[in-house]
This record gives C-alpha cells, sequence and structure tokens, in this order.
C-alpha cells in the first residue's frame, strides 16, 4: 500500500505493559478506520556504567536490532504478529522515550498514542513518558488505560476470590 506524503500517520509508543498493548491495538484500529500508516517506536537509551557516552556508536546498530526484535514480540502480544491489512513501520531510536515520541509525531496530520498506566496513590500518574507527551507534544495525543482487567484492583479481587473458592 503506498501512502501520499501528507497522509495520516499514527506514531504509537510501543512497550509490553498492557497499557502499552492495549495502545497498540487501538492505534491499530483508528489506523484501519482511517487508512493510515502505523509508525510503532520503541526507544532506547545506553547507559554504560563504567563511563558514560563512551563507545556508544559500535552498540548502536546492535541496539537498534534488538530494539526491532522487541517491537516485532509486542506485536506478536499483543496482535498475534504484525498485521498485513495496515502499512506498519517498525523505528527504532536512541532517546528518552517521550522525547523520542514527541520528536518522531512532527506532521501536522500525525496523532500520538500512548499507553497510560492507572493512577498511583494520592491521583498522581506514574507514567512520566505520557506525560511528558500530552505536555509537549504538537499533535493530539490519545493516552490509552489498561484494559479493566489489567488494573491492579481488579486483580486483587481476582486473587481473593480464587483464593476464598479454592479452599
Amino acid at each position: 500500500m503506498s501512502r501520499a506524503a501528507g497522509a495520516r500517520r499514527i506514531v504509537v509508543g510501543v512497550d509490553r505493559s498492557f497499557a502499552g498493548m492495549q495502545a497498540l491495538r487501538r492505534a491499530m484500529q483508528l489506523a484501519r478506520r482511517e487508512g493510515a500508516q502505523v509508525d510503532a517506536v520503541r526507544a532506547w537509551v545506553f547507559a554504560p556504567t563504567w563511563r558514560p557516552g563512551t563507545l556508544t556508536w559500535r552498540w548502536q546498530d546492535e541496539c537498534d536490532r534488538a530494539a526491532v526484535v522487541y517491537l516485532r514480540g509486542v506485536f506478536d502480544a499483543a496482535l498475534g504478529g504484525i498485521p498485513r491489512d495496515v502499512t506498519v513501520r517498525l523505528v527504532a531510536t536512541q532517546g528518552y522515550a517521550g522525547q523520542v515520541l514527541v520528536d518522531h509525531a512532527c506532521r501536522e496530520s500525525d496523532l500520538l498514542v500512548v499507553g497510560s498506566p492507572q493512577r498511583g496513590r494520592f491521583g498522581r500518574s506514574r507514567g512520566h513518558v505520557t506525560r511528558y507527551c500530552v505536555t509537549h507534544a504538537g499533535v493530539p495525543v490519545i493516552a490509552v488505560p489498561a484494559p479493566s482487567w489489567a488494573r491492579a484492583a481488579t486483580i486483587r479481587r481476582f486473587a481473593r476470590d480464587l483464593e476464598r473458592f479454592s479452599r
């Protein structure tokens, strides 16, 4: 499928969390509905412990390949593989996740989709990447929560019920 240069592009941040996989599913639904291309982005940071900034260029290609393998694994876990009916581009970039996502979603017609972890104590969100994207992106951002069954209260309730019924 070829796309015009100004066609809509959906940029999705990919990780293996429940919220991250739900964001990937949502991005694919939107891409199918709008006929858009999906850019699945995985950011990675190389921080050597012996001396910061030394010889990172030697491992750049290997880290990029590992990030692409990671992306394929998340597609397998969330969707059973990379769908054939949507144009998907796997993007592995060195940098901090929020900044990489905001920089990648730079076109006016882009849409940024990120997973939103549940709120922690006192109502504060634990998702610093989501918070960064929402506050710094120049394009619309969709923050997708984890599925209801994956939220901590539901899991605790399930474990409690399972323990009670297994006696």
